[in-house]
């Protein structure tokens, strides 16, 4: 009977030190921080997203691993835009959402993403920026994003034909190129009627969109400076020197110049970065690249996309903190591996291999680029802007007849705000 009761008494205390132990881990447990996972939207490309997914989000998973990081690839089309805005009216959008730096005032404005300037460490995280690209994170007096890759576009030139015409180097100005194209019959390709496409065009010779503060178009885009730009733009479109791509009947526009049809593209860095050794080695024979020609101050649009947090995070924290990580150093370079060039001045525009010589065209072009107006109806006047380029150009619509009911429907709607 004695018996029984020690092996009773020793079974019992053996269960409460296993169940003291048992709390002691419990409790450990419960310390521990539950992993955070941030949803984040992008529109990297096939190889861009190979290097985000498998070297960078790995990378910064490493050094905050109370952070999960789940990228969702998206279409860079109208598409993306409605699935943000619908997701945002039910309160389920991302985290995190790398977008064009154009779309970021139309969201700011909406109150759909968070002034990064008001968090407490900005005023130091932003002095890691190149001034440019910091601009295309700003509205009106606040920063809402931090920008991760900038870009512009630089004048490709058929090197045979740049012999041909009896010059050394390309020309220096768009007004020389416009003579060789003149005098040689040769073609300058404009890719489209975009703002993207063709402003650098229409300001190249005097044409003016909108008043300084972008409150405006009346007495700008249907000014007799518009006016004149645009009879330059067409009567170049009809002696066949300076063609826009849509009335052509180019496919190519990258083989048509590498083949010496064409004199003169224009294009980001993108396409570099995408083609195989082979192609580029005859890209980097055949053509040669400056920054694109400077005309009354303006050379090239600047483009790029910037990191934005959404409203609706939970994990504002958290998020803020993958922003500031993806614009230091390592993710920059790791990036700029794709053609994305960094927006971080201390990332160097050294050439990756001994034939992308060429990227430091682009960096050059950056610092002579014009932004485009930050305002929250930039896509919609962008679209009017193309729509009345396309009917001047197709004759079915007057110069000043165009540019007075493009200029009425865009101050329509900005008196809207």
């Amino acid at each position: 009977m004695r018996m029984c009761l020690f092996i009773l008494c020793l079974a019992i205390a053996l269960l409460s030190g296993c169940n003291t132990s048992i709390i002691n881990d419990s409790s450990d447990i419960n310390r521990m921080p539950t992993p955070v996972e941030l949803v984040i939207w992008h529109t990297y490309s096939e190889e861009e997203t190979r290097i985000f997914e498998n070297e960078i989000i790995p990378l910064f998973e490493e050094e905050f691993p109370n952070i999960i990081i789940n990228a969702v690839g998206r279409p860079p089309n109208d598409q993306f835009n409605r699935s943000l805005i619908s997701r945002a009216a039910a309160n389920k959008t991302p985290d995190i959402v790398r977008m064009d730096s154009v779309q970021l005032p139309f969201y700011a404005e909406h109150n759909l993403i968070y002034p990064v300037s008001n968090m407490e460490d900005f005023s130091s995280v932003k002095e890691r920026f190149l001034p440019r690209p910091l601009e295309t994170a700003k509205y009106k007096e606040k920063y809402y994003g931090l920008p991760l890759n900038t870009n512009t576009k630089v004048a490709i030139y058929n090197k045979a034909l740049l012999q041909q015409a009896g010059m050394e180097q390309p020309p220096a100005s768009l007004s020389e190129v416009l003579e060789v194209a003149r005098n040689n019959n040769y073609i300058i390709l404009m890719a489209g009627f975009d703002t993207w496409s063709s402003l650098q065009y229409f300001y190249a010779f005097g044409g003016q969109l909108l008043d300084p503060t972008a409150t405006k178009a009346d007495g700008y885009f249907n000014s007799e400076a518009s006016i004149e730009a645009m009879e330059q733009l067409l009567e170049l479109y009809e002696a066949n020197v300076l063609v826009p791509k849509h009335m052509s009947s180019i496919n190519d526009a990258w083989e048509d110049v590498i083949d010496g049809k064409l004199l003169m593209i224009d294009e980001g860095p993108w396409y570099y970065s995408i083609r195989s050794e082979e192609k580029l080695s005859e890209i980097m024979h055949k053509t040669v690249s400056t920054p694109f020609p400077v005309t009354r101050g303006n050379a090239a649009v600047l483009g790029g996309e910037n990191l934005v947090i959404m409203k609706g995070t939970k994990y504002l924290d958290e998020s803020w903190q993958f922003l500031k990580w993806m614009t230091t150093s390592k993710p920059q370079e790791l990036m700029y591996k794709t053609g994305l060039m960094p927006t971080n001045k201390d990332v160097k525009f050294n050439p990756l291999t001994l034939d992308s010589l060429y990227f430091q065209n682009f960096a050059i072009g950056l610092d002579l680029a014009f932004l485009r107006p930050s305002i929250a109806e930039w896509s919609k006047i962008d679209h009017i802007y193309a729509s009345y380029m396309k009917e001047m150009y197709a004759g079915n619509i007057g110069i000043e007849a165009g540019l007075d009911a493009a200029t009425l429907e865009i101050d329509n709607l900005l008196q809207q705000k």
